[in-house]
């Protein structure tokens, strides 16, 4: 009887038109717990090799942060901070458009003018995306102007 009123209940559930967007959410969180898990699983064994070096009286190399603070420069070099700011920038936009179109296609074919309500998400990477292409322009000039000598 238990398992009888369970089943209709997934029954009900999977019937559900929320179903696709909790699910994505679901997904979305699953990946980001994952990639916190690994990055601090990651940091763990690093920490792990270098006690076990030390307890085995071997030298340990210092780590890529290490060495950066030591030379004084920075962790991430200019340019390819620059060049990240900008990637990220343009595929936000490309996303954005992309979102726009698909909820404009769907409008289209279902003829629902309600579904356009979903193409205004993609106003909102369409927004970050265009603030990143600014911050990227106004790297680009801090560079150069750095590359000339001047100071900014």
């Amino acid at each position: 009887m238990i398992l009888a009123m369970f089943l209709s209940g997934i029954g009900e559930v999977a019937e559900s038109p929320f179903i696709v967007p909790v699910a994505a959410c679901m997904m979305t969180l699953g990946m980001v717990v994952a990639n916190i898990w690994k990055g601090i699983r990651s940091r763990e064994m690093q920490s792990q090799e270098r006690l076990a070096a030390i307890a085995k009286g071997v030298p340990v190399p210092p780590t890529a942060d290490e060495l950066a603070i030591l030379h004084g420069r920075p962790v991430t070099a200019p340019r390819r901070r620059y060049a990240t700011v900008r990637l990220w920038g343009i595929v936000l936009l490309g996303a954005a458009v992309g979102m726009i179109l698909f909820f404009v296609s769907v409008s289209t074919v279902l003829h629902e003018r309600n579904v356009l309500c979903g193409a205004a998400l993609g106003l909102i990477p369409l927004g970050i995306g265009l603030g990143l292409l600014v911050d990227a322009s106004l790297q680009e000039k801090e560079l150069k102007a750095q590359e000339a000598g001047e100071t900014v």
